[in-house]
């Protein structure tokens, strides 16, 4: 299954939503007539106010809010869009800005849906890696104190190493098999050689992840003594580093 394909669906049927909330709005706007005056010195008439669309003010506000939350949240800063997300929070409950506004959902949902905006999970990816790493490096200095009391922070900063690598591949064109050819999910040395030889990294950064790697393993199967606090301190950081580097 393709990286965040759940968190993908949700986020569609959240446009959807807003988009819909949006045409509501529209739809039930109140339509206001213009307001014409007498000129008493000329004897004609003319329009003091033009006729326009009265929108909600307390609904459109929610909406407004909603839709920026997720716009910024889901376009890149460096994209070309990215400036018109920040124009959202101060839009107007005109006719013509809601109509825009509700375009431009459709729009970025389009792109959504054809894959335009696949960078979105490599950097949710990134950060939600980094909250893990934040953990194990707490799990690393803050731990019980014990002559082994490093072991889980290797074995979760492998976790996320292991996840990260996976990403990396259902990311590639083609995208690389997380599993085997008997159906077995690819464990960490497999994953760093398949993405090695799509050139993803070159030989030096392969051998640090499989570095990692072996320090992962000997702490899931018991080998406590195989490894140092300072091993997985530098572990941590480099992984850090690692997905910085290949997931933001």
């Amino acid at each position: 299954m393709k990286l965040g394909q759940s968190f993908l669906t949700k986020l569609l049927e959240r446009f959807e939503t807003l988009i819909s909330e949006g045409e509501e709005l529209l739809r039930t706007s109140e339509t206001i007539p213009a307001k014409y005056g007498y000129n008493d010195w000329t004897g004609e008439s003319f329009e003091r106010y033009s006729a326009y669309q009265e929108i909600n003010w307390p609904s459109f506000v929610e909406w407004r809010t909603k839709t920026a939350t997720l716009l910024a949240h889901v376009i890149p800063k460096d994209h070309i869009l990215y400036p018109a997300t920040e124009t959202l929070p101060k839009l107007q409950p005109t006719k013509d800005r809601l109509e825009w506004g509700t375009s431009m959902l459709k729009g970025v949902k389009n792109d959504l849906e054809g894959g335009f905006l696949d960078n979105i999970f490599l950097q949710i990816e990134a950060e939600v890696a980094s909250d893990y790493m934040g953990q194990a490096e707490h799990l690393l200095f803050e731990g019980h104190s014990g002559k082994f009391d490093h072991v889980p922070a290797a074995v979760l900063a492998g976790a996320v190493l292991e996840k990260g690598l996976r990403t990396l591949c259902t990311h590639q064109q083609p995208a690389i098999p997380i599993v085997s050819a008997k159906g077995e999910s690819k464990t960490l040395n497999p994953l760093i050689d398949d993405l090695k030889k799509a050139g993803v990294f070159n030989e030096l950064k392969a051998k640090q992840l499989r570095a990692w790697a072996d320090i992962r393993n000997k702490a899931a199967h018991g080998e406590f003594d195989q490894f140092k606090k300072t091993d997985v301190e530098q572990m941590i950081s480099g992984i850090t580093n690692f997905l910085a580097d290949f997931l933001a």
